[in-house]
Formats: C-alpha cells, sequence, structure tokens
C-alpha cells in the first residue's frame, strides 16, 4: 500500500472533484486503478447511519467550556444537568476525551511520504543553557528529519543568521549522504 497516495488522497478530499484521477495518477506515479482503490477505501469508510445521543444537543456547551475555560468533567456535566441533560457522566466523560483527543491528532497528524521527498526543520530558538561554573549561555538548536527514513540531524549554534541556517542545512545533508552509504 501506498501510503503516501492514501494520505494525500485522504488530505484532498475536498478538492477531489476539482481534480481528475488520471491527473492525481500523473502526480503520484501510479496507475488510475491505484487512485480508484483508495478513493473507494475512503468512500466505503463512510456511514450512513444517523446516531442520536442525549448529549447532541449540549455538545457546544461542553466543547465551549472545554475549550474556553478548562472546565473539568464533573462540572460540565452539573453544568449541562441543569440545563436539561438526562444522560450520565460516563457519556460526558467519554466526549470530553474524545474531543481532546481529536483535537491532538488535528495538531500532530503524521503522514508518510516516499524516500527524497522531504525533510522538515525545526529551530528551536535563543535556548539558555548554565555550565557547571553557573555561566549562562544562550543557544539556538537546529533540527532536520528526513520525511521517510526519520533520521535526524541536530546541531547547536551561537547564533541565529540566515548564513549560520544555510552551513547547518549544509552540514545536515551531508551527514545524510554519509549516513546512508
Amino acid at each position: 500500500m501506498r501510503k503516501d497516495v492514501l494520505n494525500s488522497i485522504i488530505q484532498m478530499e475536498e478538492v477531489k472533484n476539482l481534480i481528475n484521477k488520471s491527473e492525481i495518477a500523473r502526480r503520484f506515479n501510479c496507475s488510475i486503478n491505484t487512485v480508484n482503490k483508495y478513493l473507494n477505501i475512503q468512500e466505503n469508510n463512510k456511514s450512513t447511519r444517523k446516531y442520536y445521543s442525549k448529549l447532541d444537543d449540549f455538545k457546544g456547551i461542553v466543547i465551549e467550556k472545554v475549550d474556553d475555560y478548562s472546565a473539568n468533567g464533573r462540572s460540565i456535566f452539573n453544568f449541562i444537568k441543569d440545563k436539561g441533560f438526562t444522560g450520565s457522566y460516563g457519556t460526558v466523560s467519554k466526549f470530553i476525551k474524545e474531543h481532546k483527543q481529536e483535537e491532538q491528532n488535528k495538531a500532530t497528524m503524521r503522514f508518510e511520504t516516499t524516500p527524497g521527498f522531504q525533510a522538515q526543520v525545526d529551530w528551536k530558538e535563543n535556548f539558555k543553557i548554565i555550565n557547571k561554573d553557573g555561566k549562562e549561555f544562550e543557544i539556538n538548536i537546529f533540527l532536520m528529519i528526513l520525511g521517510y527514513s526519520r533520521y535526524k540531524y541536530i546541531e547547536l549554534t551561537l547564533d541565529k543568521t540566515q548564513d549560520t541556517l544555510f552551513e547547518c542545512i549544509i552540514h545536515a545533508c551531508n551527514a545524510f549522504r554519509w549516513s546512508t552509504s
């Protein structure tokens, strides 16, 4: 299974009607049958059944209390119970847990790439460290991660100029080249 194609099709869900299947196949260097297979996987996973929960009328309030006020489950349960909620505390607690997990997953969505397709760079600036003599240093941390293999390269620098950034990128590419030979 080509995860790069599947993940891209999932991400392109809203624009798949604008791009035809042959164009998707050309972009990912695969056959139209592969694109059809992955599109069918997405369509077959969707359920048409409508579920109703006692919590449906109160979900907006629960999400607001969790996101805006960081309220705990028990206080939210008591609040919506006063507003007419007839369900159990477990229903509210489960919904809050699922909502928080969903929000966390949105922030940390991982996707697979083909080898050599991408690298990600992160730059932690103005990180303060203290040596054993009590002297304080301000350093910057450069990190590059290859998308497919997840190889990592880390370099500490004393400044954050563009020249330093380019040098770090060159050092990382050289390190990756030697580690794969």
